[in-house]
């Protein structure tokens, strides 16, 4: 141990003598050790090893430190080099252990007068990269005066390899004559690359313009600066991806000579876009290339991206294969399920999954192809991507899909699928639940039914698929049943809500024409769920909006169909309906809103006050509409507008301000005046006015009371 610490103690003490590399080929020891440069190129053999020493010490190697430093001649460019710091012990013979055992003295005694010997040995250094080698020989000695010196131990450093940029150093050093007790040391030394500080300001492969981004709205900028006087370089946009680097439009790498902007489209900008900067130099076809990826971490860019990926789902022998394309290696999950006639698709079962492999076919063992099959890109709980065998699951025969689970004992469970949930068949019907069961079984026998899936292992799950027609008088008593419970439900809310809608017919009665300016318009409410006060003030207004005989959509009242749907499915079905239809997206904000897009687009962390759950259809939706916003096409769809007394309009995020905002209920009126569209009259204008004098009274009253309960 007081061995190892001197070792340690003298190496630091050492390290901090030696000055830079200054020249090539040149050995410097520490105090009290010799050395002198013998051959700078020798052959290098190893050769046996002989015995250990039995009388006289010999020195040793004990460590090897190479680091990386700069060689610069007097005139021409620095180059990175290796230098090699070795630390030397001795190396005791057998002899002088037995003395201290209470062996004869009389082995190593010197006698009186005779000089006293010098310990001396060759140290070979050798350096090898893939295509050369090159071997020094070193010769160090150190006088046999370990009793005054107190077995003082030296340092030994050689200045240097030359080592290529990033390459890569193979680093054996060992003694001549070489002893079974000395150890013969390796390492492995990576040479620098142009991001170490030193070789920035001293390789001039290295010194590269600065780059930097800024993002607009319909492009991307790329400011080159600084570049040296004198020097030319070539700049090039790649996209990186695992199967290798692929170039945007321009293949040919783009030639700066001084200071310029280069733009990119917005289309482009994707979280793999790179930039490779390098010297153009005649002489040199493989130079140093520096690498630049500003997009890496860009929520906006991630949208893009999984916005421009595409999801093929093809059917071979029954099987089914899997093949996304996107402009970089995204993340996700690959997940069958089961599309429904109301569009919702419903994963199958936890084990059906597969990691996403981008540009790689994949195919799922044990799945059959079947036309309500459909397969989904998801991530976070969020899905992307969706392609279906069969576009219209409604246009031809209709299809129940069952699951046939066996436990230990042989016993046989058959549960369906409703509503993205497994029922047992006795909780869709009681009363006919025996015959359902029956009528399933012999469908099986009949081979009336297909198998989807099958699990591997003993007690397996199977799937199966059931044409509807089999239990369609089943179906029909669920289906009376729900719509006598719907019809009464209906007719009682009429009855304790009577005044209210006396009210509401007293002021549509007063100019039914102006109905037509409103009726039937799509419009899809998208809002932050930050409480209940707030849901229910954002309730108020798609309640006033409906009794003008608009068509709502709005989380608030589709929380049944979202739980089923999922959040980005139940976005992606109103988006395309409100499009087909013409009707128009109404972005509501509140600082939990601004606050989810801030996190989005990366501008801020997410605010810890926030309560509500982040997996709602506004945060969902954000997928779609920042893309719209970032790309500038969110004027002929969009809306936003604000409940003024919550937050202030000012605090909407400039991004949304390049379509019109309103304040609410101050703007109420022009707010209608929107969602009615250009073609309204005057007759109709002074009946909008009416009503929205109506409406903001209620609006008033319910911010007024979100106000009370929530003040913060």
């Amino acid at each position: 141990m007081q061995l190892l610490a001197l070792v340690l103690f003298l190496t630091h003490l050492f390290s901090a003598c030696f000055p830079l590399a200054n020249s090539l080929n040149s050995v410097s020891c520490s105090p009290g050790l010799a050395c002198q440069l013998k051959k700078k190129d020798v052959l290098c053999i190893l050769g046996e090893a002989r015995s250990d020493p039995e009388l006289d010490p010999t020195l040793d190697l004990v460590q090897m430190n190479p680091r990386n430093t700069l060689w610069c001649p007097e005139e021409g460019d620095c180059i990175p080099c290796v230098q090699v710091t070795l630390t030397l012990g001795l190396l005791e013979p057998a002899a002088l252990g037995a003395k201290q055992d209470g062996g004869a003295s009389k082995i190593s005694e010197q006698p009186k007068g005779h000089p006293k010997k010098i310990l001396r040995t060759h140290v070979f250094l050798m350096a090898q990269t893939y295509s050369s080698s090159r071997c020094v020989e070193v010769e160090v000695w150190l006088p046999d005066d370990r009793e005054s010196q107190n077995n003082s131990l030296g340092s030994l450093q050689y200045n240097c390899f030359p080592v290529a940029l990033s390459g890569e150093l193979n680093l054996t050093v060992f003694m001549q004559p070489r002893y079974h007790s000395a150890g013969v040391l390796q390492a492995t030394q990576h040479g620098p690359d142009c991001t170490w500080p030193k070789a920035t300001e001293a390789i001039r492969l290295c010194q590269v313009p600065r780059l930097d981004m800024s993002v607009g709205l319909r492009s991307a900028i790329l400011h080159v600066q600084n570049i040296p006087k004198g020097q030319h370089f070539k700049l090039w946009p790649y996209l990186n991806q695992t199967d290798g680097f692929k170039g945007l439009d321009q293949e040919t790498p783009k030639l700066l000579t001084g200071s310029e902007n280069v733009s990119l489209p917005i289309s482009q900008v994707f979280p793999c876009l790179c930039f490779q900067v390098w010297p153009k130099i005649e002489d040199q076809a493989d130079t140093p290339r520096t690498h630049f990826c500003p997009f890496a971490n860009d929520p906006a860019a991630l949208v893009r991206a999984w916005a421009h990926s595409r999801l093929e789902v093809h059917t071979s022998s029954g099987s089914l294969s899997c093949l996304v394309s996107a402009p970089c290696d995204l993340q996700g999950e690959l997940v069958p399920c089961w599309q429904m006639e109301e569009l919702a698709c419903h994963p199958l079962h936890p084990h059906l999954r597969l990691a996403l492999l981008p540009h790689e076919p994949q195919e799922f063992p044990r799945l059959r192809s079947h036309p309500n099959l459909c397969v989904q890109v998801r991530r976070n709980g969020s899905t992307y991507l969706q392609t279906c065998l069969q576009d219209d699951v409604t246009g031809g025969q209709r299809y129940l899909l069952f699951r046939e689970t066996q436990d230990s004992q042989g016993n046989s469970l058959v549960q369906i699928m409703e509503q993205g949930t497994w029922v047992s068949t006795a909780q869709v019907c009681n009363t006919r639940s025996r015959r359902l069961e029956e009528d399933l079984k012999k469908s099986m026998e009949l081979g009336k039914c297909m198998q989807v899936w099958q699990e591997e292992g003993t007690n397996a799950t199977i799937l199966w698929a059931c044409s509807v027609e089999h239990y369609r008088r089943t179906y029909w008593v669920l289906i009376w049943l729900v719509t006598l419970l719907g019809s009464c439900s209906v007719l009682l809310i009429v009855l304790f809500k009577k005044e209210l809608v006396k009210g509401w017919f007293k002021i549509l009665k007063e100019d039914y024409s102006s109905r037509g300016t409103l009726q039937g318009r799509r419009i899809l409410l998208l809002y932050s769920p930050d409480h209940e006060g707030y849901e229910r003030v954002v309730g108020t207004l798609a309640d006033a909006l409906t009794q003008l005989q608009l068509s709502v959509s709005l989380e608030l009242w589709s929380r049944g169909e979202l739980g089923s749907l999922g959040p980005m499915q139940w976005f992606h079905a109103q988006r395309r309906s409100v499009l087909q239809e013409g009707g128009v997206i109404v972005l509501l904000f509140s600082h939990g809103a601004v606050a989810s897009c801030a996190e989005w687009l990366g501008w801020l962390q997410k605010d810890p006050w926030l309560t509500f759950k982040a997996n709602g259809a506004f945060s969902a939706s954000l997928n779609c509409v920042l893309p719209d916003f970032l790309a500038g096409e969110a004027r002929a769809t969009y809306l936003v507008g604000c409940f003024e007394k919550l937050l202030p309009i000012d605090e909407i995020p400039d991004l949304f301000c390049s379509v019109p905002a309103y304040p609410l209920p101050s703007q109420l009126f022009s707010f209608l005046l929107a969602l009615a569209g250009p073609k309204v009259g005057h007759k109709q204008k002074n009946s909008l006015r009416k009503y929205a004098e109506c409406i903001r009274k209620s609006l008033e009253q319910a911010v007024h009371e979100c106000q009370q309960k929530y003040p913060s």
